[in-house]
C-alpha cells in the first residue's frame, strides 16, 4: 500500500501522480483513478491494483494550504496598510 497525490490531468486521458516520499511519478488511464478524484487528491494504491480516494489526507493537505495562503494574504495586507 502506498500514498499518492493526483498531480495533474493531462489532455483528459492520463493522470500524473506522484507516488510516495519521494514523489516518483506515475502516469495511468483516467479511467483506472476513481470518477471523482482530481488533481491535488490523494490516494492509496492497494498492491492488488485499486486505488481508493484518501478523504482524511486531501481534507488535511487542502486544509493546510487554506491556511497558509490565509497567512500570506494577511501579511501581504498588513504590508499595503503600512504604506
Amino acid at each position: 500500500m502506498q500514498k499518492a497525490v493526483i498531480d495533474r490531468i493531462v489532455d483528459g486521458k492520463h493522470a500524473v501522480l506522484l507516488v510516495g516520499e519521494d514523489e516518483t511519478e506515475m502516469v495511468l488511464p483516467v479511467k483506472d483513478i476513481p470518477e471523482e478524484a482530481r488533481e491535488g487528491t490523494w490516494v492509496v494504491l492497494h498492491e492488488d491494483g485499486s486505488i481508493v480516494i484518501d478523504e482524511a489526507e486531501t481534507d488535511r493537505v487542502k486544509s493546510r494550504i487554506q491556511d497558509k495562503m490565509a497567512l500570506l494574504r494577511s501579511k501581504q495586507n498588513s504590508k499595503f496598510r503600512k504604506q
